[in-house]
């Protein structure tokens, strides 16, 4: 078991790097091996725009904050993959926190989703084990509102079901319209 927090960083570091290079840019069967979960995640991570920040100990919606904050400071960067114990995910108003922190970050071009690493467990130590890791990726908006709109012309979303559509795509461009600069 990891005691020490550079161990604890090291460690889901490189999990999180894992699951972007093996899972997340690797074209799928659910999309007929025609794309990647996400088709723009590749050339971004190439590009080093991509980076991940692990969660260590103290408040986590200011570490969350903090993190968004700095994605949204720095220019260089399209998107922050920040990892979290799996019992974070239930912590309560966690999802509250993330959509709150989203209407006040919208408008300077940050969008925040939260979500498990479904096919990496967790190594952080304690329960639950065997879960998946626990993450909130922040994103430029407007790469990932002109990258869905490109999606839309193609079979990326047909096999989507309705409330995961619903609940990704178009929850996200109505917080953009409802938050976004005018």
């Amino acid at each position: 078991m990891m005691s020490d927090t550079a161990s604890i960083d090291s460690v889901v570091g490189e999990d999180i790097w894992a699951w972007l290079k093996e899972f997340v840019t690797v074209k799928n069967a659910f999309y007929h091996k025609k794309f990647a979960p996400c088709p723009y995640a590749r050339s971004a991570i190439l590009a080093a725009q991509v980076d991940v920040t692990v969660y260590l100990k103290g408040d986590v919606r200011a570490y969350i904050r903090e993190k968004s904050i700095e994605l949204r400071d720095t220019p260089s960067l399209s998107t922050r993959v920040m990892a979290f114990p799996p019992r974070i995910q239930f912590q309560w108003g966690i999802s509250e926190f993330v959509e709150t922190l989203n209407a006040e970050l919208i408008a300077d071009n940050v969008f925040l989703n939260t979500g498990v690493t479904k096919t990496k467990t967790s190594r952080y130590p304690g329960p639950p084990s065997k879960d998946p890791y626990f993450i909130v990726v922040a994103n430029r908006l407007e790469a990932v509102l002109s990258g869905a709109e490109a999606l839309q012309r193609t079979a990326y979303y047909k096999d989507w079901p309705r409330d995961q559509y619903e609940l990704v795509v178009e929850r996200r461009e109505r917080m953009a319209r409802r938050y976004g600069k005018t």
